[in-house]
């Protein structure tokens, strides 16, 4: 009977929801995906619709149900993934005060510098393993508490976008203890809100979400949305999941004490999972829960495929641009040795998460000479972008390591073998796309008791390995270091441009209102 079980992962990201059917041996039956805008301008904004995503999740699921046209009793549980550190602020009624403040909303950055000047927030790292980052929502109700007291007046509630899901759906605010732990508001090792971060960011426990198991199960559709998913049945298992970092992790499999995914698509990510909490003396990696005893350590970039979307702008050429032509335009940087003549770029074009958690930098060229060429400045980015990854995977290398690439750049092997020169390890390209929403589908099974742990039986092989070159590796081993380097001495410089070009777009903003 076991070829009959199905189950769903549905993956809320942030620029779309996937939900994926999967088989109990965790083969994909059928796939569908809603996307929706991310509302962003020249202040740091990144925001979303709350309503908006809320239809995607539903209509995603309703269409994958027809699609894969299996019969409904037959679909035993929905497992559910979704984006970190998002933050809501709802009213006593439910309703949203605020629209979806994502990770990438990066207009707490003042908020939290007065923080910083006011309390040691390294203790609050340490009790949460949350950097402290405008990502987080401990920075986000920093600034809404100095910029918005008429809204946090309002508040009942402060949630996530899965936990705006959830209310809707089920008529209850809770949260998964990965995403939880996420919030720089969790601690892990007390499984309870932590004290010292509510007292920095004026809140109470009350006005949180209930925190529960990432196996926690629901049934039974508020009436509302009883209609919208009438292919599911009654009896569906409704499972609140993990975080979408952590389950990338879990749906490729790559949860051995020697197994690192590195992550770029939009962004990026370097993560390891570990039994044990650990935090970085320097504050450079994070460490969120995951379930099932396992956490998550590593580092997330802000600066991965939107750098290479951004170069490919910037230098592919007509017939590139025109195409989207990626694949050219990463195959061009054949055409230059390893280190691009001695060319380096500072990838920062976003700010930095990992390994520096600030929005004080940017990106720069550096090393340019009259000899440098087009495809100098292509290989210049690439490396850029994974010297910088490289630099966040320090923190938790090991000689034994083998990286697991994910996301759309593992599609094409010139970056591939680049990150094995660079890492001077393994690499395994594995053999699906959904890490996020199989990792979900993952724990449905597990909680179904199906799997006995977060593992599927049956590993189908990798679709690519890439071992390091012996000469690119020496030749890279030179070039790290000077790289850090590089940043660290631009630190000031970076302080002190970022302050003129604030003061060039708010008089633009000035001028125009008037």
């Amino acid at each position: 009977m076991e070829n009959l079980v199905y189950v769903m992962g549905v993956d809320i990201g942030t620029t779309s929801t996937k939900a994926v059917i999967f088989d109990a041996s965790g083969e994909l039956v059928a796939r569908e995906s809603r996307g929706y805008p991310l509302l962003t301008n020249d202040l740091g904004m990144a925001e979303q619709e709350p309503r908006v995503i809320l239809d995607a999740v539903v209509d995603a699921i309703r269409a994958v149900v027809e699609t894969a046209g299996v019969d409904a009793q037959a679909l035993r549980a929905i497992s559910f993934s979704a984006a970190m550190h998002s933050l809501i602020a709802v009213d006593a009624d439910g309703e949203p005060l605020t629209n979806c403040i994502t990770w990438a909303d990066q207009r707490s950055g003042e908020a939290l510098e007065r923080r910083k000047r006011d309390f040691y927030l390294h203790q609050v790292y340490e009790k949460t393993g949350t950097p402290i980052h405008p990502m987080s929502p401990f920075a986000k109700l920093c600034w809404l508490h100095d910029d918005f007291p008429d809204v946090v007046a309002k508040t009942a509630q402060y949630i996530g976008i899965k936990s705006y899901v959830w209310h809707a759906l089920f008529g209850e605010y809770v949260i998964d203890e990965a995403s939880a732990s996420a919030s720089g508001l969790y601690n892990m090792l007390t499984h309870d809100w932590e004290p010292l971060a509510l007292d920095i960011t004026q809140i109470t426990a009350s006005q949180l979400p209930k925190v529960v198991a990432e196996s926690h199960a629901f049934q039974g559709i508020q009436p509302a949305w009883k209609e919208a998913l009438s292919v599911i049945a009654e009896d569906t298992l409704f499972i609140i999941g993990s975080s979408d970092g952590a389950l990338a992790n879990v749906g490729i499999g790559s949860v051995g004490e020697h197994d690192v995914t590195l992550t770029v698509g939009t962004s990026g990510a370097v993560r390891k999972l570990t039994k044990t909490y650990h935090v970085d003396d320097w504050q450079r990696t994070f460490c969120y829960g995951v379930a099932n005893g396992y956490f998550v350590q590593g580092g997330a970039v802000n600066n991965g495929g939107a750098v290479l979307a951004w170069g490919l702008e910037q230098f592919g050429t007509d017939a590139q641009r025109a195409a989207n032509d990626f694949t050219g335009f990463i195959n061009s940087i054949t055409q230059t040795p390893p280190g691009a003549n001695g060319l380096l770029f500072q990838p920062y074009l976003l700010g930095e998460r990992a390994p520096y958690w600030t929005d004080q930098i940017r990106g720069s060229f550096v090393g340019l000479t009259i000899n440098h060429q087009r495809a100098h400045f292509i290989r210049a980015i690439l490396e850029g972008i994974a010297f910088n990854l490289a630099h966040v995977y320090e923190v938790m290398s090991d000689p034994h390591d083998k990286i697991h690439v994910t996301g759309g750049l593992s599609q094409h092997p010139v970056w591939c073998q680049l990150v094995a020169d660079v890492f001077d390890r393994e690499v395994i390209v594995p053999h699906t796309i959904e890490g996020s929403s199989l990792g979900a589908a993952i724990i449905a099974l597990h909680t179904l008791e199906i799997l006995p742990t977060l593992e599927l039986p049956k590993k189908l092989p990798p679709s690519h390995i890439y071992q390091p070159n012996p000469e690119n590796v020496a030749i890279y081993n030179e070039l790290k270091p000077i790289f850090q380097q590089i940043t660290t001495q631009l630190m000031g410089s970076y302080e002190r441009l970022i302050d003129w070009q604030k003061r060039q777009v708010n008089g633009k903003i000035e001028t125009n209102n008037r």
